[in-house]
């Protein structure tokens, strides 16, 4: 074949290849302000206001999951963390409408603090998040959520929201605002002699960026 007619071919390719760019690799980033209520054994424990970061990468192949890291850190006067996820998953349901993801893994708090002690360990998890559109608008519905409850251990960490979408060309500028609980009740955890008992609450807003 002559090197001009494999140029032709190489520049008509150009345009599919950019087109699809986006079904062999997605993802997002997401940065939000959480305001912050801090709570242990049912009790008041201060509140600030954190910032907490998310990242996901996507891929179209079947079988092999999808990943997702996500941290958020807690200083309340008598505790504080920083809680750190490694999540893989699948999407189960994903349309201009309507999104489901399920998937597991590990969370792990470090930088620990229990009154005097300290601490560090690993606890693992399930996950899942849907979002709904509302027909007809840029506005979407969504939740999403990992915790487990096994033996000693017992973790929640939920958050609801809303967020509108404005397409950017070559991503989607999302703002969002909700609300999100942390929930712990872990026994013997790292070989604390009391209880990590605590609940972190409160409203957050940042944005997302969909790739």
């Amino acid at each position: 074949m002559k090197k001009s007619t494999q140029l032709c071919l190489l520049l008509a390719a150009l345009p599919v290849f950019s087109a699809n760019a986006d079904v062999l690799l997605g993802g997002d980033i997401e940065v939000n302000a959480w305001s912050q209520d801090y709570e242990r054994d049912g009790a008041g424990d201060g509140d600030d206001v954190s910032y907490t970061f998310e990242a996901s990468i996507e891929h179209p192949i079947p079988l092999i999951p999808n990943i997702k890291f996500a941290q958020s850190s807690v200083d309340a006067d008598s505790f504080k963390y920083t809680k750190q996820d490694v999540t893989l998953y699948y999407e189960l349901l994903d349309n201009d409408l309507v999104s489901f993801d399920a998937g597991a893994g590990i969370t792990y708090l470090s930088d620990g603090e229990l009154d005097s002690q300290t601490f560090e360990g690993y606890v693992p998890h399930v996950y899942a998040a849907a979002e709904i559109g509302i027909p007809g608008t840029p506005i979407f519905l969504f939740g999403k959520g990992s915790g487990v409850s096994y033996s000693d251990y017992q973790m929640l960490d939920a958050s609801a929201g809303i967020q509108y979408e404005i397409g950017m060309g070559f991503f989607d500028l999302e703002l969002q605002a909700g609300y999100r609980t942390q929930t712990f009740n872990l026994k013997s955890f790292d070989d604390l002699s009391a209880t990590l008992d605590a609940d972190t609450s409160g409203f957050f807003a940042g944005v997302n960026i969909d790739l």
